[in-house]
């Protein structure tokens, strides 16, 4: 940490070059003898990514920027605040901590947060940041997390983990069992630390898969915001033998889109088919994450349009967590009748489709873009169609 990039100078320079080309100031030499311009450009471009990400941190005068690979794999704080609302007591350790930013939440929910890095570098910025954010119930330890369990007589209301994704070699793994730490091997000894385990994981991994790894899971939560899945959050409880609920929830234009079920409501579920009527839903992705393919439609009373499609369709008007579509009219999938309709332009989307979009275009003669929406999939007679609508709303 370079204590000279706080000068007032330098901040002055960092705010008033967000705008700026980084590569032209990275080639030209630094108007400040203490800080570089690697160092000038590193905190320009993480305090602009940080602007929707982390709006409080991004507000507060003189934080100190961390480099563009933490930050990445630091949560919003929409997540984080999310992930507060799950918890209960008094103390939490967060043994993975990075950043702080989840730490920063559980702060505003739990008296006391430990904060274990064992990035020496980045356990030093986190804690000056928090000063800096005023917040003071927040104890920095920099070691390894399951090290600091070890070698800790407490136990603690919640322990968090956020495992790194990423391998010796800086590349992306996406199984539990591959992640640093493997908690795979280590719940036992983090129950014996904390009856209740909060882990966040990947929106790669399948649930399936992280449910056979992992145990006395109470809750799934699938968090995306503006419809791309963002993590994925697992409460386990000792000795939780009851029935797991799955929760989904789409942050969009300062609202939240809450869905939630448990498997058995999915096992039992019993779709109806149709033929497109006069509305498409098509659920938000955190939903088409969860899986609930058929139960969401019986919530709901809708159809499905085949079993494969995921999309559905009712002839009345609905409030629905994701897209709604007026159909103007379905098409067979041919070039002739795209000019029956002198359609030339539309956002076109493929569910259970053989074609790419790409060639769908081709084929079409079509231009991406304009207030049409078509939708290429199969009916329910197995029969290639497209559907042409008009967005309504979008949760």
């Amino acid at each position: 940490m370079n204590s000279e990039i706080l000068s007032k100078e330098v901040q002055r320079f960092i705010n008033d070059n967000l705008s700026s080309n980084i590569h032209k100031i990275l080639l030209k030499k630094s108007p400040f003898s203490n800080v570089t311009s690697k160092e000038l450009v590193e905190q320009i471009e993480s305090k602009a990514k940080s602007k929707q990400k982390l709006p409080t941190w991004f507000a507060t005068k003189n934080i100190y920027q961390p480099n563009k690979l933490n930050l990445s794999q630091t949560s919003s704080e929409i997540t984080a605040f999310y992930k507060a609302s799950l918890l209960h007591g008094d103390t939490i350790a967060d043994i993975t901590a990075g950043l702080g930013v989840d730490s920063v939440a559980f702060s505003m929910k739990m008296n006391h947060v430990i904060h274990v890095e064992q990035n020496e570098a980045l356990s030093t910025i986190a804690k000056y940041n928090f000063k800096q954010l005023g917040v003071n119930n927040i104890e920095c330890v920099c070691t390894d997390g399951i090290s600091f369990l070890k070698n800790s007589s407490n136990t603690f209301d919640w322990i968090y983990i956020d495992p790194s994704r990423r391998d010796k070699d800086n590349k992306k793994v996406y199984y539990l069992s591959d992640c640093e730490p493997n908690v795979t091997n280590k719940i036992d000894f983090l129950f014996s630390k904390s009856k209740n385990l909060l882990l966040k994981t990947g929106p790669l991994l399948d649930l399936n898969s992280g449910l056979k790894q992992l145990k006395n899971v109470k809750e799934i939560h699938i968090i995306a915001i503006s419809n791309d899945v963002k993590e994925l959050l697992w409460i386990l409880e000792k000795n939780y033998d009851k029935e797991l609920v799955i929760k989904t929830v789409n942050f969009k234009n300062d609202t939240r889109q809450i869905f939630q079920f448990n498997p058995n409501d999915e096992h039992s579920a019993i779709s109806t088919n149709s033929l497109p009527r006069n509305y498409l839903y098509e659920p938000n992705a955190a939903i088409l994450k969860s899986g609930a393919f058929q139960y969401i439609g019986n919530h709901y009373n809708l159809h499905k349009l085949h079993s494969n499609s995921h999309l559905y369709t009712s002839n009345t008007l609905i409030s629905f967590p994701g897209r709604i579509f007026k159909i103007l009219n379905t098409l067979g999938y041919s070039k002739k009748s795209i000019k029956k309709f002198d359609l030339k332009k539309a956002n076109i989307s493929k569910r259970n489709f053989p074609d790419s979009v790409e060639q769908i275009k081709k084929k079409l003669s079509l231009l991406d873009g304009g207030e049409s929406y078509l939708f290429c999939t199969t009916d329910l007679n197995q029969n290639l169609i497209l559907i042409n609508c008009t967005q309504i709303f979008e949760n």
